[in-house]
């Protein structure tokens, strides 16, 4: 079987560089949908592939959500709705401006990479610098790399129709959902080691007025 096709310094383009472990990003957000325009501030803390923590603001640093993530168990609080839920593996949510993917995915959709793995039934082809894939549940991606490796965009396929799709631009990153009518840019605006791995967030039993459920209880499967 061949080996799978690699992105700069070797890694894949849906994994993230393990030189970005052991780091604290500030990213500025600008959305823009059917609820209007707006923007946003998410700070990711990534200790490690296992261990990591992504916070979301308002412009005048309201807290809208959080999420705390340990070995794919994880907390996800939403500070609008004042409802919270726990989940272990892969979890779609709605309610947040980037794109249908699992909460897992967050951290690689933020810094760039492809939210998605490959399946493990159908190798990854790789076509001049463009990688095409198939993830776990079907769908079809098309990965374009840039010189060195870098991911300059990708597609995500809904039948024939392109139904989401990432690119990058100078040192903006650009998000557009086509069956949400949805698009979302952002970039990097501060990256600085991060000493120790993050305090947990705050459980709901330690936030009066929350509510508390399982995740696919406050979000049931559309």
């Amino acid at each position: 079987m061949p080996g799978r096709p690699q992105a700069g310094g070797g890694t894949p383009p849906w994994e993230i560089p393990a030189d970005a472990f052991g780091s604290q990003r500030l990213y500025r957000v600008n959305y823009s949908g059917p609820e209007g325009e707006g923007s946003f501030r998410v700070t990711l803390r990534l200790a490690s592939p296992i261990r990591y923590q992504i916070q979301a603001v308002d412009p005048v640093g309201r807290a809208l959500w959080g999420l705390d993530v340990t070995s794919e168990k994880g907390v996800w609080l939403d500070h609008r709705n004042k409802v919270t839920c726990a989940f272990e593996g892969s979890f779609d949510v709605s309610g947040i401006p980037l794109g249908p993917f699992p909460l897992l995915s967050l951290p690689s959709l933020l810094m760039g990479r492809v939210p998605a793995e490959p399946s493990g039934e159908v190798e990854p082809e790789r076509k001049g610098k463009r990688i095409e894939l198939r993830d776990d549940i079907g769908r079809r991606w098309a990965v374009d790399l840039g010189d060195g490796g870098t991911v300059e965009g990708w597609t995500l396929w809904d039948q024939e129709q392109p139904a989401v799709w990432f690119m990058r631009r100078d040192t903006w990153a650009y998000l557009s959902d086509r069956s949400k009518g949805v698009q979302v840019r952002w970039r990097e605006v501060l990256r600085e080691n991060l000493e120790r791995e993050p305090e947990p967030l705050a459980t709901p039993a330690a936030v009066a007025g929350y509510r508390e459920s399982s995740c696919r209880d406050l979000y049931p499967p559309a």
